[in-house]
């Protein structure tokens, strides 16, 4: 138990840098750039099996493409930062952390 512990915090370690490194480059990055950066956190996340995070992957992805330049970006980070430290991993989940998004979307 405390070794699947152990490679869980190495994962989100693993997760979070990578987040990091696409928060950084996020200004200066091409769309498809942006994409395929995503794409391999949110493939890593699903061999984990972590649902929220592939879940909020996919709706920053789509927003990145509906609007490259007026996407809020900075509430999907948040909120993907939530999910990589997330103990819950199912669908429940990835529907808080989506709903807490569109929330502060309305507002």
């Amino acid at each position: 138990m405390r070794d699947e512990k152990d490679g869980m915090l190495v994962v989100r370690a693993e997760l979070s840098d990578r987040l990091d490194s696409l928060q950084r480059a996020m200004a200066r990055a091409q769309v498809r750039d942006f994409s395929q950066r995503i794409a391999a956190i949110r493939t890593m996340a699903a061999a984990y099996g972590m649902i929220p995070v592939v879940c909020l992957c996919d709706a920053f992805d789509r927003a990145v493409r509906a609007q490259p330049r007026g996407c809020p970006a900075g509430l999907y980070f948040e909120r993907l930062r939530d999910a990589i430290g997330c103990q819950a991993q199912g669908e429940e989940a990835s529907e808080a952390l989506l709903a807490s998004i569109s929330i502060r979307l309305r507002a």
